[in-house]
């Protein structure tokens, strides 16, 4: 693991920094997410999971990459660009459902606007679809957890959410197998892990 994941440093220093940063805390102004909290978008953060983000990346038009989990425009005249059945919503509609998820979360909430937004996440929004019914979303797919205050753009707040749900995320991550050798990878995926595990990773060899 120290071999490895001191090799793996220097790939993520040459590939990785510019988005991650040095630290690998991730950018919220751009919705690169943060390596260190052992929170994982895709997959559930085991070595062989993170392989695969490097090797195929996100949304990169590799046919082996996570394609799909897009986050539609819901105030946009077509919120999805593949998918027909999706309407848009109003604001006001937004902003209720932007309670449902305040709600769900712990916090303070608008109950009427909440029940509202409850309606429309089950509902015309089509939110469950990538969220889950529990809006715990769901790792296979990439679409975040609503529920655990953890947030990939913005703080979390309010207005950062009506901009996420209104006008959509599409983020990448690029495709390295190309690029980075199968070992690099194993030895980049290996440092990733680090960043949020002191022990030794648990199936490394899957």
């Amino acid at each position: 693991m120290s071999f490895a994941s001191s090799r793996g440093k220097s790939l993520f220093n040459a590939h990785c920094v510019s988005c991650h940063g040095r630290a690998g805390q991730g950018d919220r102004t751009t919705g690169v997410p943060d390596l260190t909290d052992d929170d994982w978008l895709y997959g559930t953060g085991q070595v062989f999971d993170i392989e695969r983000v490097i090797g195929y990346g996100i949304r990169s038009h590799h046919p082996k990459a996570w394609n799909l989990a897009i986050m539609p425009a819901f105030a946009r005249a077509r919120p999805s660009s593949t998918d027909s059945k999706i309407v848009p919503l109003t604001p006001l509609q937004i902003r209720d459902l932007i309670e449902f998820i305040v709600y769900e979360q712990g916090r303070d909430a608008d109950s009427a606007a909440s029940a509202r937004g409850a309606q429309i996440y089950a509902g015309i929004g089509g939110c469950y679809d990538c969220h889950s019914p529990d809006v715990k979303g769901d790792s296979s797919i990439g679409a975040p957890n609503l529920t655990d205050k953890i947030t990939l753009y913005g703080d979390g707040g309010r207005e950062a959410m009506f901009v996420s749900i209104a006008y959509g995320r599409q983020g990448v991550c690029p495709a390295w197998v190309k690029e980075i050798s199968p070992a690099g990878i194993r030895e980049l995926a290996l440092y990733v892990y680090s960043l949020s595990h002191s022990a030794s990773p648990p199936h490394a060899d899957r």
